[in-house]
């Protein structure tokens, strides 16, 4: 198992190009796994929205992505780090939230909206910044903004 994630791991952080996408080992990713990645990446940009990434929000991250997915610690670890890599290579959240609207039903959705809250919330303050990303993503994925801000 530790050998197929961390295959799957050196998959997710090598770019995806068009012609890459279209190739057998782009296609042997886990749906799974890439919205895993798809999550975490939301999650870790929204405790990067205020400049400054605090433990309790590194914490609150890997605490959401283990319980919503029932991810062991030593895959957790190198999840978040192929989605830290993504999100450095990545030009949009559409990246992300595509993937996530393809596969995902609204209240799935919703729950990826309630883990940027918690992720948002985990240094105590929601700073303007978490609170108009999260917005911004509630929109990509198509939820109202208005519900998006009653899940907080």
């Amino acid at each position: 198992m530790k050998k197929q994630f961390i295959d799957i791991f050196n998959k997710l952080i090598s770019p995806i190009n068009d012609k890459q996408a279209s190739s057998p080992s782009a296609r042997e990713i886990p749906i799974e796994k890439q919205l895993q990645l798809a999550t975490c990446a939301l999650l870790l940009e929204i405790s990067k929205a205020d400049h400054s990434v605090s433990e309790e929000e590194t914490a609150t991250i890997l605490a959401a992505l283990t319980e919503a997915y029932q991810i062991d610690s030593g895959d957790l670890q190198m999840l978040k780090s192929a989605a830290e890599q993504q999100v450095d290579n990545s030009t949009s959240l559409r990246d992300f939230t595509s993937l996530i609207n393809q596969h995902y039903s609204s209240q799935q959705k919703e729950e990826i909206i309630k883990l940027l809250w918690k992720v948002a919330h985990a240094d105590g303050v929601i700073d303007k910044h978490e609170s108009h990303l999260v917005r911004i993503i509630a929109d990509l994925l198509y939820i109202p903004r208005e519900h998006a801000m009653s899940l907080r």
